[in-house]
């Protein structure tokens, strides 16, 4: 495991937490750039139970290959992207697992469209520790719920 032995414990979840930072940094620049490559780069190629949940599919992708195949197809989709943006980045760091939570705005232009597409969803991902370092195991963009408050009473 690529972890930093020379550390204290918190020096090293400090260095743990940077790391899966400048992951969703380099996922945001991946859709914001359409690189399919570094996409597909960011997840575990050792790991055998690997899940993307994307907001507009039914169901969810298990499997490099189809993940990548996503990541080709929207690619193709999209004349150019105005904007991908990553806010209220949250880290977890738990031994050999971690987790980020965040928010994210897409805008982009499909092929031989004018309007904008645009695209505001809550994103959970799954990392694990591996030979390469820090790894994408489990990816889970939802919607926004209509509730400004989560502890409103909406009724």
């Amino acid at each position: 495991m690529n972890r930093p032995t020379d550390m204290s414990p918190a020096d090293r979840e400090g260095h743990d937490r940077q790391a899966i930072t400048a992951l969703v940094e380099s996922y945001r620049l991946g859709f914001e750039t359409m690189d399919v490559d570094r996409l597909a780069s960011l997840w575990d190629r050792d790991y055998a139970d690997l899940i993307y949940v994307a907001l507009e599919a039914a169901s969810p992708i298990r499997d490099l290959e189809g993940i990548a195949r996503y990541y080709r197809r929207v690619a193709r989709q999209f004349e150019t992207v105005m904007r991908m943006s990553v806010d209220d980045l949250s880290v977890g760091i738990l031994g050999d697992a971690a987790f980020a939570w965040c928010t994210f705005h897409f805008a982009a232009v499909f092929k031989g469209r004018r309007e904008p597409h645009l695209a505001d969803a809550r994103v959970t991902f799954v990392f694990r520790r591996s030979q390469e370092g820090w790894r994408v195991i489990h990816y889970h963009e939802s919607s926004p719920g209509p509730l400004q408050d989560p502890l409103a009473n909406p009724y």
